[in-house]
């Protein structure tokens, strides 16, 4: 089943810039990771697939309305399948790897999983407006868990559910009278002073 929501505000102010400056990877969220080989390739491979599949909020993607409003949807139907890979060279794979999103037209992550005869490697590239610092800790802490063979506690609330709680909020009365409260007492453009005082006010 395929949902839609809007964007919420922060998710709204990254696509206008992302938009401003197409082809750019300024909102790419890369990360490398080195893994010893102790590990198993292929049960972590199966692990990395059950912590994503535990995220839809990865699946996000971006549309335009008719009116040509963004909106973010996920598909349930939609999969990822990750491939254990070999490489004889690390560093030219990750110098190709993080590549500019199309916003409009792709999945908004990439993963991949490389092996030399030392190590594992795991390759991330994923758009912030889908994902940070915080959800980087989350999606660690699920694939070690998945690795060990414990269970792991689905999503409860993606990036969509998030964006259409705001856009109810943002809708009601109660929102209308905090909205003037804090503009009321939180307004601070009578009280700026000069953090260095003026050359001619200065005592000799």
């Amino acid at each position: 089943m395929k949902t839609s929501a809007p964007l919420s505000k922060p998710q709204y102010g990254l696509y206008v810039e992302c938009m401003a400056h197409q082809g750019e990877i300024c909102y790419n969220f890369s990360v490398l990771f080195t893994i010893d080989r102790s590990l198993e390739g292929e049960r972590l491979r199966k692990a990395i697939e059950t912590a994503v599949a535990n995220h839809p909020t990865l699946f996000t993607r971006m549309e335009l309305t008719e009116d040509g409003e963004p909106i973010q949807t996920i598909d349930d139907d939609e999969t990822f399948t990750l491939v254990l890979e070999d490489t004889a060279d690390i560093n030219t794979e990750k110098a190709s790897f993080t590549k500019p999103f199309d916003l409009l037209s792709d999945r908004l992550f990439r993963m991949r999983l490389l092996r030399d005869s030392e190590h594992y490697y795991l390759l991330l590239d994923i758009h912030h407006i889908i994902f940070d610092g915080t959800s980087r800790q989350v999606l660690f802490a699920d694939i070690e868990r998945a690795y060990r063979g414990e269970s792991i506690e689905p999503e409860t609330l993606t990036m969509s559910e998030v964006a259409n709680n705001e856009d109810r909020a943002r809708k009601t009365s109660a929102f209308e009278s905090d909205k003037q409260w804090y503009a009321t007492n939180f307004d601070c453009g009578d009280c700026y002073s000069p953090l260095l005082p003026d050359r001619e006010d200065e005592t000799p």
